[in-house]
């Protein structure tokens, strides 16, 4: 991934289950986010993990011991654990007090660039020839959803009114104080050749909350039908964009246009220097007879000629079809032109922007967004597959330029045949060409200016599927751990590699040995925001064949790491037992205020606190090397009768075939047999599950994936 992006901080904090949590304190003052502490004691710098650069990456720097001693002093472990800080589980109001606001007064917000937003449906947005997406876009987003209108006949004010009802049903269970909406050109849907095929519309983006919740984002091909994408009026097959004054230019003259920014105009070549005999003044070495502002007419790619003709004198380009390009013009004013790309694709970051403060439940203004240094961040995910597909779940900086000074964090990324992901961290280095050695630099063009070479780092671990399809066809656990000038990458309950100081990078350029290595001013020091995006690089010829496609995302989570403290795990009393939980030995069950009680099972509860390796990631405990998802009662099952398990939501459950059209072995159906029903998100498609097993309680159970 490629981008430049500011970003400022908040924290949501802990939130213990899929539907219920407690908003935190947010930290905008530019130090890392810290996790509430239910205990009352945040034992240290909590955004800080416990391990050092060069440390195994489940042992930390603590020692192996027993960490369930009688006495109160702080706890000996053999791994890391880590408290949950943030999480959207994307179903919806999970029972905040500032829900009404987050989810039914805020607007979905958007961002183009330079470090502000616009609500998505465009209702604060005024002026001629608004920035975003012009009415041409917008009808293009509509079709999709509602095709039966006359669009022709709607004014420019009708078209955003239909967009904007459009986005509040689309958006309405999407948390809009954590997440803001892309709008722009999809920077990742390139050949990274100068082509570009999709941008983002926030139209694209939709959280359905029902079953167990999912984000869902999407890529369509959307024709934009429109003439003149360069501006200007339609007059036969060319476009007109200046009409000059009669007698303003003669025939017979040859003038050219100039779409430089720095002089923008229309000029001839003058007999003789200083004058200037067909009119114009005089500039430099040529005359001027029309001048433009900055960015009036495209800088690159269109050919403009001027006709003299006093019939219909003026400056013209040839009418033609889509122009996808990177087409932001960052001065004077920063606004978006002729943005008409055939795909569309749904895009989001946990950004903070400041300008839609809104307030916390302490009564507090807080900047949106979501925001933290050093963790764990995980995107439990199901990803796409076809031509030109492109999604991942990324962590981009607050500060610094790409790749320097900050860095990126690729947390899973695929393509288009879905049958591996990719795992990565990003970085850059500016060296002197000539000693080879470092230069302080701030990004690769300052690094230019200095007269160095820029050498991309980058350290990736690649993961081919071990089931055919599985990638795509159900859900898999992505996470990385940033601790210290470390970084440990996880799919499902696997480590799957790691990168610390002395790792060796792939670089772009050739680069002085010394150099290609990681070293500790190449590990982030700034607090990192999520990007959950879908993208698709899509050749021409393929367009208007491009069949849509969807990533699915279930959840994604940020996590703090755990100290030695024994409240950080135990809260509400008992001392903390790896691989066990919180064990009361008879004592009280006291929670701090806020705090639900936990579920106590002889005697144990579990903790806040929990490991980085966790088997059953659809659900469920490992009994075994199986996860048992579901318990069934004795004797609902009977030997020698073949079940199968349901995971559709609309009829989860345990099923046989009917003998006879009847039921001999339990259970009723009006086509199966049903002997036991779940509830709508307990079971997830694309799981091979299975009934009971020889030796095992009476249950359903899956085998977990990536097990060790």
């Amino acid at each position: 991934m490629r981008a430049s992006l500011l970003v400022v901080s908040l924290l949501s904090a802990c939130v213990s289950a899929k539907r219920s949590g407690s908003p935190g304190g947010a930290d905008d003052t530019g130090d890392a986010v810290v996790a509430s502490d239910p205990g009352g004691d945040s034992a240290g710098d909590a955004h800080t993990a416990s391990d050092g650069a060069g440390d195994a990456p489940t042992g930390g720097d603590l020692l192996p011991g027993d960490a369930g001693d009688a006495d109160a002093g702080p706890l000996v472990l053999n791994k890391r654990h880590w408290q949950l800080s943030f999480a959207d589980e994307f179903r919806g109001k999970p029972g905040r007090a500032d829900d009404t606001y987050c989810y039914d007064e805020l607007k979905p917000q958007c961002h183009v660039w330079a470090g502000t937003s616009h609500n998505c449906d465009l209702t604060d947005v005024t002026g001629a020839g608004f920035f975003p997406p012009t009415k041409a876009n917008l009808v293009a987003a509509i079709k999709l959803f509602e095709p039966a209108h006359d669009f022709a006949a709607m004014s420019d004010d009708a078209v955003k009114s239909l967009y904007g009802a459009l986005l509040t049903t689309r958006l309405a269970h999407l948390d809009k104080c954590r997440w803001t909406l892309y709008d722009m050109l999809n920077w990742m849907a390139t050949d990274y050749a100068g082509h570009y095929s999709a941008r983002f519309d926030p139209s694209q983006v939709l959280v359905d909350p029902t079953g167990k919740g999912t984000l869902l984002l999407s890529a369509t091909y959307a024709p934009v039908e429109t003439d003149c994408i360069f501006g200007g009026t339609l007059g036969g097959p060319n476009c007109q964009v200046h009409t000059f004054a009669p007698g303003e230019v003669s025939v017979g003259v040859s003038y050219w246009v100039d779409p430089d920014p720095a002089w923008p105009g229309v000029y001839y070549a003058p007999p003789s220097p200083g004058s200037c005999p067909h009119g114009g003044t005089f500039a430099g070495v040529n005359c001027q007879v029309a001048t433009f502002s900055p960015h009036f007419l495209e800088e690159s790619g269109v050919y403009y000629w001027v006709d003299a003709d006093p019939r219909w004198p003026g400056v013209y380009y040839a009418n033609q079809t889509y122009r996808c390009r990177d087409n932001i013009d960052y001065a004077p004013v920063l606004h978006f032109r002729n943005l008409t790309c055939p795909i569309v694709n749904g895009g989001l970051m946990s950004y903070g922007f400041t300008n839609r403060l809104y307030v916390d439940p302490e009564g507090t203004p807080q900047p949106r967004g979501v925001m933290q240094q050093q963790g764990r961040f995980e995107a439990k995910a199901r990803i796409p597959r076809g031509v030109g597909a492109f999604p991942a779940a990324w962590l981009m900086p607050r500060d610094g330029g790409w790749p320097y000074d900050g860095g990126e964090i690729d947390v899973i990324e695929a393509r288009d045949a879905a049958d591996g992901v990719f795992q990565t961290y990003h970085h850059g280095k500016c060296f002197d060409g000539g000693s080879l050695l470092e230069l302080d630099a701030l990004d690769p063009a300052n690094c230019a200016s200095l007269g160095g070479v820029s050498t991309h780092l980058a350290k990736g671990y690649t993961t081919a599927e071990r089931r055919v399809h599985e990638f795509w066809q159900r859900d898999h656990l992505f996470a990385v751990e940033w601790t210290d000038n470390r970084f440990d990458y996880f799919i499902n309950n696997r480590h799957i590699g790691e990168i610390t100081v002395g790792t060796a990078a792939q670089t772009d350029v050739v680069t002085p040995p010394a150099l290609s290595l990681f070293d500790a001013s190449n590990f982030p020091q700034s607090p990192f925001y999520w990007i959950l995006n879908h993208s698709t690089w899509v050749a021409e010829s393929n367009w208007p064949t491009f069949g849509p496609q969807t990533f699915r995302i279930d959840y994604v989570r940020n996590y703090v790491a755990c100290g030695t403290d024994n409240l950080e795990y135990c809260p509400c009393g008992g001392r903390f037992r790896e691989d066990v939980g919180c064990e009361l030995h008879g004592a009280p069950l006291i929670c701090p205020p806020g705090l639900a009680p936990p579920i106590v099972t002889a005697g144990v509860y579990a903790s806040l606190c929990q490991p980085s390796i966790r088997h059953c990631i659809n659900g469920g405990t490992l009994i075994g090397p199986r996860c048992l998802v579901a318990e069934l009662a004795p004797g609902v099952l009977v030997d020698g009768v073949d079940y199968w398990v349901d995971a559709d939501p609309r009829w989860p459950g345990v099923y046989y075939a009917k003998v006879g059209g009847l039921c001999p072995h339990g259970g009723s159906g009006p086509v199966h047999c049903q002997v036991a029903a779940f509830a709508a998100d307990l079971l997830e498609s694309g799981v091979s599950y299975l009934v009971a097993a020889m030796g095992l309680p009476p249950g359903v159970y899956y085998l977990p994936d990536f097990d060790n």
